[in-house]
């Protein structure tokens, strides 16, 4: 299911999501950006996270 999930995700957006590039402003949402073990819910490391996941789910 989870590799049908993110090959389904990498047909509809092409590298887009999985490795594309995260935008700096990201970093600064929220709060000050830290280490992911710090400051897991900043937004730039849930975007890595997703992004590390979907990779690894994929064929």
């Amino acid at each position: 299911m989870r590799r049908s999930f993110a090959n389904a995700v990498f047909r509809l957006t092409g590298h887009r999501l999985c490795c594309g590039r995260i935008p700096e402003w990201t970093a600064h949402v929220g709060q000050p950006w830290r280490p992911i073990d710090e400051a897991p819910l900043n937004l730039y490391n849930v975007i890595w996270r997703l992004q590390s996941t979907l990779r690894g789910w994929m064929d």
